[in-house]
């Protein structure tokens, strides 16, 4: 990946083993005093938790998902495990308690749903393997205020540390924050599927700086975690308004939802 340029006790194929891999190398690294998978003290991520991540993951690697019910406007989505267990007790500690040490654990997560993205989907395998032009890898945006809380933007960092693990030739991937929120959005927290697609219909656009560089290009949306659906569908409409070409989309976890929420 060219970073600079920016405008896991199944069988594992042998390739996958290298996210659990590393993810364990991380946890050895990691200085925080507890598990931000149990809360077990004296370790960031415990031995425990990563074969529990490992056993609940998808045993053929990621793989194309969609909550029941889809919503329309849904771009294909691509997901490594699903949103249960440590790993999610990770992903919240990562993002709303400041783990960022747990970006080690959750980024060879990312890169491998990044990974089977570019190789399953025909439209971007075929664009990475011209190399006429770059794939725009599009993290979904942050709330001003939720950076300011935060201090940073913890999706980006997990972006920009995925994109490596993930296998795509140097300059053909460039990281696009394009999208920006155009107005306040409630906290997603606790609402159902049709209030959250409510929160945020019209809620997204893309940037002006961002613009000449979206039209007609394949941009690949970014999120930590799919629920109903109802931020991947607005990022997705926000970027085919801007122009873009067409629109796919990669997570961590996904949830499965059985039920239609009011």
């Amino acid at each position: 990946m060219d970073r600079d340029r920016r405008p896991a006790d199944r069988e594992v194929p042998p390739r996958r083993l290298l996210w659990w891999q590393a993810a364990a190398a991380a946890a050895e690294l990691a200085l925080p005093t507890s598990c931000g998978g149990c809360g077990r003290e004296g370790v960031g991520w415990c031995l425990g938790c990563a074969a529990r991540a490992r056993r609940t993951a998808y045993a053929d690697g990621p793989r194309e998902v969609a909550p029941t019910p889809c919503p329309e406007g849904l771009p294909a989505v691509r997901a490594t495990t699903p949103y249960d267990g440590p790993v999610r007790a990770a992903l919240v500690a990562y993002k709303d308690e400041g783990r960022r040490d747990l970006c080690g654990v959750l980024a060879p997560l990312l890169g491998a749903a990044l990974e089977e993205a570019a190789r399953s989907d025909p439209r971007l395998a075929q664009l990475l393997a011209a190399g006429n032009e770059p794939l725009l890898v599009v993290p979904v945006p942050s709330a001003a205020a939720a950076v300011r809380r935060r201090g940073d933007a913890p999706l980006r960092l997990l972006v920009d540390a995925a994109l490596p693990l993930a296998g795509a030739p140097a300059g053909t991937v460039w990281v696009a924050p394009a999208l920006a929120l155009r107005r306040r959005v409630a906290d997603q927290a606790g609402l159902g599927s049709r209030q959250r697609a409510a929160n945020l219909e019209g809620a997204m656009r893309v940037t002006p700086r961002w613009r000449t560089a979206v039209a007609g290009r394949c941009c690949l949306l970014v999120d930590d975690v799919l629920t109903t659906g109802a931020t991947l569908v607005e990022a997705a409409r926000a970027l085919r308004v801007g122009g873009a070409g067409p629109v796919s989309a990669v997570v961590v976890a996904a949830t499965q939802r059985r039920h239609a929420s009011s």
